[in-house]
């Protein structure tokens, strides 16, 4: 074989490799853990959380601040009950899906796309 065959083999099989990990439906936690902080917004509506929690084999980061959007869905882990944003209070335990890009500071930034309030 000459090398360009090889080659050709090798980037095949990592773009077969590659496209076996995009499972949509498993989507990896950003962070779990307590909510820390609720931000208010001018209208005294939540806007945004922080949740410290330990870094582990399914979440992403241990420490972020995340921002609730209009798109964001809040539910009961386990019932799937919609919970809305005056729902979540300080020492609840929650984990979240991101949405979008992550803002890389410490803690990060995100967007929340799923909250799920644990029990």
């Amino acid at each position: 074989m000459n090398m360009k065959k090889i080659l050709i083999i090798i980037l095949a099989a990592i773009v077969a490799l590659g496209l076996l990990g995009c499972d949509q439906n498993n989507e990896k936690i950003g962070v779990r853990g307590k909510i820390t902080n609720l931000v208010q917004g001018q209208d005294n509506q939540i806007t945004s959380i922080l949740v410290e929690g330990d870094l582990e084999n399914d979440t992403a980061y241990d420490k972020a601040s995340i921002s609730i959007t209009s798109k964001t869905k809040i539910i009961e882990k386990g019932t799937k009950k919609k919970l809305s944003k005056d729902d979540l209070k300080e020492s609840m335990q929650v984990e979240v899906i991101f949405e979008g890009p992550v803002r890389e500071s410490y803690p990060v930034q995100a967007d929340a796309k799923e909250i799920r309030v644990l029990k």
